[in-house]
């Protein structure tokens, strides 16, 4: 009788325990399965102040109306028929010489010779500028399009 109440008790004893590793295994399976899931959705979008409010939809129905109210598409359209010209360059000065960018990460095309002015722009590697004045450590440069600015002098080379 002592001997069938040890054994009874033994095999309660690992029944529990294969048990509680079966139910431990579970919940780990059931964890990973959950966390892959939400690492498999991409995180919600940010928002900046330059969005668009999300009540107001973007619509890509013509601006043009006619008189009667409805939309003209756009073949119809006069003010689209003619394509706005490309500013011409104006003549460089001849004292210019043209340089190429050396700076690997690009340049900032300020409104003015120092840091205090406003960025307008920006100058890729390699890409050629005009080099229309030089003051203080600073260039007046003008791009292929035709835009000037001032950029930090020492990360270009001539051509």
């Amino acid at each position: 009788m002592v001997m069938k109440n040890f054994l009874l008790g033994l095999s309660k004893f690992v029944l529990g325990i294969i048990l509680a590793m079966l139910i431990m295994s579970l919940a780990g399976a059931a964890m990973v399965r959950y966390f892959m899931a939400r690492s498999g959705e991409p995180p919600e979008r940010p928002l900046y102040d330059n969005d668009l409010p999300e009540d107001r939809p973007v619509t890509s129905e013509p601006s043009v109306r006619d008189a009667d109210g409805d939309p003209v598409p756009e073949a119809e359209s006069e003010s689209d028929t003619q394509p706005e010209p490309e500013p011409e360059p104006r003549p460089t000065p001849s004292g210019s010489y043209t340089a190429y960018v050396t700076q690997p990460v690009g340049l900032i095309l300020r409104s003015g010779p120092g840091t205090d002015y406003e960025n307008i722009g920006g100058i890729g590697y390699e890409e050629s500028v005009t080099v229309l004045a030089e003051e203080g450590g600073w260039l007046n440069v003008q791009l292929r399009n035709g835009e000037e600015g001032w950029i930090k002098d020492g990360n270009t080379e001539p051509l």
